[in-house]
């Protein structure tokens, strides 16, 4: 599935602003969290390789200093209810965010998930990783060194 629109973004630089509602339909914004290392990962329910990384995922979000580092799990294309009802029935506690028109993932340059960014405390985009991890803290804190 591809969500790009236009060029690819760089993978290093400022990380693009943006805005989005989660499952209670709170708003955040990615730069509110300006301070801490920003796992941000694009993914969708009906996404094999999305669901099988999302358990590591849960335990990475469980393992971590909820001051030094934030997820952001952006589902792309669906509405709340089915999102809503996957993280339910799985358990995840993370931030999961709706962006149901693609539009950030357009702006990322997402071509295919899961996809993740790494975030770095200034707003700067680390790496971007495409594919299925199992994830751990030592994994993110060495890509983040």
């Amino acid at each position: 599935m591809a969500y790009g629109m236009g060029k690819v973004p760089r993978t290093s630089g400022r990380a693009i602003d943006f805005t989005l509602i989660d499952l209670n339909g709170n708003a955040h914004t990615l730069s509110d969290y300006r301070g801490k290392i920003v796992f941000l990962n694009f993914w969708a329910t009906w996404c094999p390789p999305c669901r099988a990384e999302m358990p590591s995922m849960q335990k990475l979000y469980q393992s971590w200093d909820k001051e030094k580092y934030v997820l952001l799990a952006v589902d792309i294309g669906q509405d709340r209810e089915r999102v809503k009802s996957f993280a339910d029935e799985n358990g995840y506690t993370f931030t999961i965010l709706l962006d149901s028109q693609g539009r950030i993932a357009g702006k990322y340059g997402i071509r295919g998930i899961p996809t993740t960014c790494l975030i770095d405390q200034q707003g700067n985009l680390i790496t971007r990783i495409v594919g299925s991890r199992e994830w751990s803290l030592k994994e993110v804190e060495r890509i983040v060194k």
